[in-house]
């Protein structure tokens, strides 16, 4: 069994526990789509204390500090990952907006509408939907139970395959990640191969194996509108100077 079926089968045994979140939702006042209106490239830098991969980033003890040092940097949201395969928690939610007004975008294996519901309680601006463990109906109904609950669904894809599924629900926003989720392994110039076959008009996210200023660079110029940043963050000592770095405002 891959690490991607084990997470999601995990996800399934939790989602009971969830049913009351079906009372609990808010509706939420997104503005995650706006960070793609700036005329440049949108930062999202992302709380991610540890991966199922390659072990622990950040510890629990370090994390309130690692989000403050990335507020000070002018990034345009954070991806919150929430599975505690990940070390983490949907609490960090509610840490990150301690200290940030920014759009949080919630980064999770969602597949059931609870933990839609879970995250509008929470007020996500955005949720993540990877279209590579959903199905044609399931990804409809939670694309469209996202957009009623006001958050900002943001559609996964890695290859042909889901992008073929996620063109069904007309999506705005469209995140490639770089990593392919059998494997793990990642290829940043992934993107260029698949922003080819991405209608106009979808605002197109890469993810995964972003690290240094070059590869900023590498994607701007290929007209990419935002970075979504978590690892060579995280293994900084001084996360808020990397991103900084990355950006090109280093002193």
């Amino acid at each position: 069994m891959s690490i991607l079926d084990s997470i999601v089968l995990d996800k399934r045994e939790e989602i009971p526990s969830l049913e009351d979140y079906r009372r609990r939702y808010k509706i939420v006042s997104s503005n995650f789509k706006d960070i793609f209106s700036r005329g440049k490239i949108a930062f999202i830098a992302e709380v991610k204390p540890a991966s199922p991969v390659k072990g622990e980033f950040q510890g629990i003890d370090k994390l309130e500090g690692v989000i403050k040092d990335l507020t000070d940097a002018p990034i345009s949201a954070i991806s919150v990952l929430t599975d505690r395969h990940f070390n983490a928690s949907i609490e960090n939610i509610n840490l990150v907006r301690r200290y940030s007004g920014l759009p949080i975008l919630r980064k999770d294996f969602i597949i059931d509408e609870l933990q839609v519901y879970e995250s509008s309680f929470y007020e996500a601006s955005a949720i993540l939907l990877i279209a590579r463990i959903l199905d044609r109906a399931k990804l409809k109904s939670l694309y469209d139970l996202s957009l009623s609950l006001g958050m900002e669904p943001v559609v996964e894809i890695y290859g042909l395959e889901d992008l073929e599924k996620v063109l069904a629900v007309d999506p705005e926003v469209i995140l490639i990640n770089n990593r392919d989720l059998d494997t793990f392994e990642v290829d940043i110039s992934h993107t260029e191969k698949m922003m080819r076959y991405i209608p106009l008009g979808i605002s197109i996210i890469s993810a995964s194996g972003i690290s240094k200023r070059e590869d900023i660079e590498y994607l701007n110029s290929l007209g990419i509108d935002g970075v979504l940043i978590g690892e060579a963050i995280m293994k900084s000592d001084k996360p808020g100077e990397k991103i900084m770095e990355m950006m090109g405002l280093a002193d």
